[in-house]
């Protein structure tokens, strides 16, 4: 088990300084997201007014969308960033190495997390800024940022899916916009109550909407069990079913063997073995 540990804490150091090392990559997600809190914040502010936002201020009826937001594309970045390392070689290294394989994709998941934890902590940081008030106060901020963790793991177990089926580097960047209706069917700028249609139906349906919901009324209202526990439950159960499936697939690779190095390396189970 120590073994395990050490080798994932070396992947996660690894990543997280390739990932730190170019500041595009951490500058240019937040940067964005902040430009939209900001923009958005300030051109509909009067949208306030048609009531039933739970709030006087619109900026902190879109807290919960941006980080939503953030977290979400993020998990192309992850899966971006494992791809690169599979085309570039460094992964047909590891493979000569004694490491568990569960240490590639604990550490690199373990990457995510801290990233979904950084962005979303500047979020938090820039809202409180502008003049946003957390009702919940700090334990409910640090409950917000447990769920983006958790969120944010989600959608890196799509993105390194998608990197894995797809093995194609222009695919897995553009991956991002197949997110885009899970975020925009919600109720990033309007509450359900002023929605109708089918519109409505898709923002019901859409698993994303429960968990934006659990951090605006953490925001907003208060501690409404009922809400939190709903999107906590949906955020769950999606990171439970997803990390199964990614690593199911990446099992599924070793059977296949005799891959290029563009594609993701065969996997040995459960110790990679230095050829004698």
């Amino acid at each position: 088990m120590g073994g395990i540990i050490s080798e994932t804490f070396f992947i996660y150091r690894r990543n997280l300084k390739t990932w730190i090392g170019v500041p595009a990559n951490v500058i240019a997600p937040l940067f964005i997201s902040a430009l939209l809190f900001i923009l958005f914040g300030s051109m509909f502010e009067r949208t306030i007014s048609l009531g039933g936002f739970g709030t006087e201020d619109y900026k902190a009826f879109l807290v919960a969308w941006i980080i939503v937001q953030v977290v979400v594309f993020s998990g192309t970045d992850s899966g971006f960033a494992l791809l690169m390392d599979i085309m570039s070689g460094y992964f047909d290294k590891l493979l000569l190495a004694p490491i568990n394989r569960f240490s590639i994709l604990f550490g690199t998941l373990m990457v995510s997390g801290t990233r979904a934890l950084l962005q979303s902590l500047v979020i938090v940081g820039l809202a409180l800024a502008v003049g946003v008030r957390f009702e919940t106060g700090v334990l409910g901020i640090l409950a917000m940022l447990a769920l983006a963790v958790v969120f944010g793991l989600v959608w890196s177990c799509m993105g390194i899916m998608i990197a894995l089926k797809t093995r194609n580097a222009q695919v897995t960047q553009t991956a991002g916009l197949l997110f885009f209706p899970f975020i925009f069917l919600t109720t990033a700028f309007m509450p359900e109550d002023q929605l109708s249609g089918w519109f409505k139906v898709a923002v019901k349906i859409n698993p994303v909407t429960y968990v934006m919901e659990a951090m605006r009324v953490m925001t907003l209202d208060g501690w409404d069990w009922p809400t939190i526990l709903t999107g906590v439950w949906v955020a769950g159960v999606m990171l439970a079913v997803l990390l199964a499936a990614t690593t199911w697939m990446c099992l599924r690779q070793t059977a296949q063997g005799g891959q290029s190095q563009s594609s993701w390396p065969r996997f040995i189970w459960p110790r990679a073995i230095i050829p004698g």
